[in-house]
Formats: C-alpha cells, structure tokens, sequence
C-alpha cells in the first residue's frame, strides 16, 4: 500500500522546518560574531536584518499566512500582544527587528533557547524579583539604545478566547525610557485557530508536531495606535493596551499589508 500524500507532505515540512533551524543556528554562531567587526550601529542593522529573514523563512516553511492590518512603529519602543502560542514570536519577529521578552523556561528549549540568547531575547523568571529587576534595567538599557522591544503582558500564553489581565509592572521600562507603546492584537484563524494555542502541559516538538499537519495556518496582526507614556502611569497603560487589543480582535476589515 502506497503511502498517503499528507504523511509524506508532514514529513517533508519536518525535514525543512529543520534545516531552517540548523541555518539559524550557523547563522547566530558564524555570522552574528563577524558582523560585531563592523561597528556596532552596522552591526545591529546586519543582526537584525538575518533575524527577521530567518523568521519569515521559518513562517514559510510553515504555510503560515500572516495579514498585517498595519505597521509597527518604527522607532524605538516597547510592543505588548495577547500570546497565545510561541507562534507569536515568529509572526512578530518576520515583521520588524525586535528584542523578545520570555520566561526562563524557554531558554532550556532545545535549540529555540539557544537561537533566543543569540538573537537578544531576554529571559526572566517568573516569581524571582532579582530576575525582574535585572530584566528591567538591562530592558531599559536597550530601549536607550534605540531598541524595538516585544513581551506578552498576560505573563502566560492562553486559549486565543480571550484576553488575560496585563501585568503594570512589565510596562515600568518604557515609562523610565521615556518611549512609546504599541499594542498589537494577534488571531489565529480558520483551522489554525483550535491547534496554534500553546498553553498549559504542551511541549514544543508535539505541538509544531500537530502545526505541521495543517495545510496552512492563518494569523491576523493588528497594530494599534502607539500610546505616549508621557500621559500614562504603567497601571493605565496595561488598561489602555489591553483595551486596544480587545477592540482590534473584533475587527473585520480588510488587510492593509500583507507579508509572508
């Protein structure tokens, strides 16, 4: 008996996913290192720009089929979503350079917690003060630096059904930096939308496992209006941002841009 087309594709996609990620281990190791001799201004624009084309390689390999209703902002800042799957990181990162915020458990990924230390991801535990507060002062650090960073304000992924309570105190970086916020508001849509949520017990190699049957997966980013912090405290601005992404999930409008 010959075997099915779908078994064969999901295979296929696998092997391909997983080049993807031995390039992108080549690339942090070989090429972030030598573009350090460049300066670092220079620098931080090659590093930047290999990570974005990495993450809209991998977004590809994937059939993940991205709608951006807009931009995010493009100056230095801090950009909050609702997280719902570490698919996220990937539709975030294939749209502009950003520095992500993630829990301490990512970092013992296999490969993906190596990829996140070279690519400037921070990762904070959970719980520790002294970790949140040495990811506050290194966050602040960079968004001097003219840095665009992203985190998930819920502190956790959920469902996709709804919007968990934002935690003021991830905000406290952009108010002491002076720079605005931009909330974006992420969907899953379609047949992605009941498999892309990563939450509770789940595993990454089982549940990109479950991703790579699907034919495609379809996810909608809405960026809102940035908020100044001049005219927040880090309490209105969770409410605010919160607030944004609840209204732009109800949204039915047609793409401004589409990418990858």
């Amino acid at each position: 008996m010959k075997p099915s087309i779908a078994p064969l594709r999901k295979y296929l996609k696998a092997i391909l996913v997983g080049l993807a990620f031995v390039a992108g281990l080549a690339a942090v190791t070989l090429l972030f290192p030598g573009a350090r001799l460049l300066g670092h201004r220079v620098s931080e624009a090659v590093r930047g720009r290999i990570t974005v084309l990495w993450y809209r390689s991998v977004a590809r390999l994937l059939n993940l089929r991205i709608r951006c209703f807009g931009e995010l902002m493009p100056t230095p800042g801090l950009v909050v979503s609702n997280h719902v799957s570490w698919l996220d990181i990937v539709a975030l990162g294939s749209q502009a350079p950003l520095d992500f915020i993630a829990k301490r458990e990512v970092a013992d990924w296999p490969v993906v917690g190596y990829l996140g230390r070279r690519t400037g991801t921070l990762f904070v535990r959970r719980g520790d003060s002294h970790s949140t507060r040495s990811t506050a002062e290194e966050m602040v650090w960079r968004l001097k630096r003219g840095r665009r960073l992203a985190l998930f304000p819920e502190g956790t992924s959920s469902s996709g059904e709804g919007v968990l309570h934002f935690h003021p105190r991830l905000f406290q970086p952009a108010l002491m930096a002076n720079l605005p916020v931009q909330a974006v508001a992420i969907a899953y849509r379609g047949a992605a939308r009941p498999v892309a949520p990563f939450v509770g017990d789940d595993a990454f190699l089982p549940h990109l496992w479950r991703l790579l049957a699907l034919e495609r997966i379809d996810v909608d980013l809405i960026p809102c209006p940035p908020l100044t912090p001049g005219r927040f405290d880090r309490n209105a601005l969770a409410q605010q941002t919160r607030a944004q992404i609840l209204s732009a999930l109800e949204l039915q409008a047609p793409p401004l841009t589409l990418s990858a």
